[in-house]
């Protein structure tokens, strides 16, 4: 029943899509005056037709789609150059709107869509890493590092075993989970060298051992939530007699917040260690833990450069200086520094400041000069040795649940034209890349979808309700919009290209040339969805 209602909700967005490109171009053509000999729903042969006016309206056989059929599109048609209805008696700007006209309906109709949705409510959309970062730290992302099990199929392998929905993929053959591939490479050897797994459910680890006897060509019969790769620190090694490791941390656990704030990288883990007390949050086979650590007293700030004849030359500071405080207090930042010195500049008076040279700490006292400055550049020392090695990485990180955003009447508005413009570069850049792998490597990338794909991930955006489907279907139309506007032969930025350069020559291009060049081009947009097509059935298998 689901795979018939998808098929039906396929059919019936994609021809809505199609449908109200077709329009674009039939209204534009008919407000210049162009004969619109058939308006068709889906693809011929022809089911049933009815002629009102001028125009024939039909419904077709491939219920995918539609077309709207201009007298006068090719010149070789009796009477079209002379004929005041035919397309090709057209202006160059009247010809440019008819033919650009579809791909602005479906911009327009794919803002109108996230209009729609961010003004009810709808999950926001993830394009990058960036994204997915931001969203994990608004609160709208729910994340568990790993893979998570989603579903386990009735009467499978892994629910004869005991797997559970939920369960997280510690290891796999006494193997951390790093990639889907390796996971599936292991259960696929299953047949062969029998599967060990080790599970986190909960405060529990489950080791679970299954015999090459148990698989059969079904496999586990499990399925993942959908996960993504999300950088992350790794603990290589603790120093045994420093506060990390008197706090618990050990080699292999996962850092992942200080002090509340997530970390991601190097600079992160830095920038955030500004107290001499911090609470980190890590991770140990999945599950999360927090200690306070205590660190000793840091040295972040030092004297970059001292300008000649300055206030900092005078009072004796010297490049190299490593600035503890400042007014008796920390300074673990240049910009904390700055903020220190600038205020104590307002009092008139001299900021004390307490410093190490040489291994040895002494006072001094820093007044600004004649021009008002302090003439001293401040940089941050970075790496320090607060008894850890780290490695930064990327980790499997499931997606749990995706909170929706919901805006205003003029904030949805604008997220809607701004997020269509990051979708659109977003759509040029992925095809850009299948065209390269397609002629170099002879491949399709991850990411890129065909008929089949697209009707696959209908079916998951139907589970997950209505708002979710309306966000399908605007990325849908955009991607519609955009490559057609692509300057490629056989689609209307092909066709717009040869209006662009008759305007350039100040003549037609050579008919038969340009017919030519769109009949090949066809060949190759077919082949290319042929080629997606086939990975698609590929990937379901």
């Amino acid at each position: 029943m689901h795979i018939l209602l998808t098929i039906i909700v396929f059919i019936a967005i994609l021809s809505v899509l199609v449908l109200a490109h077709e329009f674009g171009h039939y209204y534009f053509a008919r407000k210049a005056g162009v004969r619109v000999d058939e308006f068709g729903f889906g693809l011929p042969p022809r089911l049933w037709s009815k002629k009102i006016g001028e125009t024939l309206y039909s419904i077709n056989l491939f219920p995918i789609g539609g077309f709207v059929r201009l007298f006068g599109e090719s010149p070789s048609e009796p009477g079209a150059l002379k004929n005041a209805r035919s397309y090709a008696s057209k202006t160059l700007r009247q010809r440019f709107l008819i033919v650009s006209a579809g791909v602005c309906i479906n911009i327009l109709l794919a803002v109108f869509l996230l209009f729609v949705g961010f003004l009810v409510g709808i999950k926001p959309l993830l394009i990058d890493q960036q994204d997915i970062l931001t969203a994990i730290q608004d609160g709208q992302l729910q994340i568990k590092t790993g893979y998570m099990i989603k579903e386990v199929k009735s009467g499978s392998l892994a629910e004869s075993v005991g797997i559970k929905p939920d369960d997280l993929l510690v290891e796999v053959n006494s193997r951390g989970v790093i990639t889907q591939e390796l996971l599936t490479q292991s259960v696929q050897r299953g047949k062969d060298l029998g599967l060990s797994l080790k599970l986190r459910r909960g405060d529990s680890l489950i080791q679970l051992n299954i015999p090459k006897q148990k698989f059969d060509d079904k496999g586990l019969g499990i399925g993942l939530y959908e996960s993504f790769m999300v950088p992350r620190i790794i603990v290589q090694s603790v120093d045994p007699q420093s506060e990390v490791s008197k706090a618990g941390i050990k080699s292999g656990d996962i850092l992942l917040a200080i002090d509340n704030i997530p970390v991601y990288s190097s600079d992160d883990y830095q920038s955030l260690l500004t107290q001499k007390a911090v609470k980190i949050t890590y991770e140990r086979q999945f599950k999360q833990y927090e200690v306070t650590a205590t660190f000793p007293q840091r040295r972040s700030v030092v004297v970059g450069d001292v300008v000649f004849g300055s206030g900092a030359e005078k009072s004796d500071l010297k490049k190299g200086d490593v600035i503890l405080q400042v007014e008796h207090q920390d300074a673990v930042l240049p910009e904390q520094a700055v903020d220190l010195l600038n205020v104590t500049k307002a009092t008139g008076k001299p900021a004390q400041l307490l410093l190490e040279r040489a291994g040895k700490t002494l006072t001094l006292y820093l007044s600004p000069g004649a021009d008002g400055t302090f003439g001293v550049r401040l940089a941050p020392i970075i790496n320090q040795n607060l008894g850890m090695v780290l490695e930064a990485s990327v980790l499997p990180t499931t997606m749990v649940e995706l909170r929706p955003v919901r805006y205003g009447f003029f904030k949805s508005l604008g997220m809607a034209f701004t997020e269509t413009y990051r979708l659109g570069k977003a759509t040029l850049g992925m095809f850009g890349d299948l065209v390269v792998d397609l002629f170099t490597t002879f491949s399709v990338p991850d990411g890129v979808s065909g008929p089949v794909g697209i009707a696959q991930m209908t079916g998951v955006f139907l589970t997950e309700g209505l708002l979710s489907l309306l966000r399908f279907m605007a990325l849908l139309s955009l991607s519609l919009g955009i490559l057609n506007l692509l300057p490629f032969p056989g689609l209307d930025g092909g066709r717009l290209l040869f209006i662009i350069i008759e305007a350039v020559l100040g003549r037609p291009v050579n008919q038969k040339f340009e017919q030519a060049v769109h009949s090949i081009g066809a060949i190759c947009l077919i082949l290319i969805i042929f080629a997606v097509t086939f990975k698609d059935i590929a990937r379901l298998f």
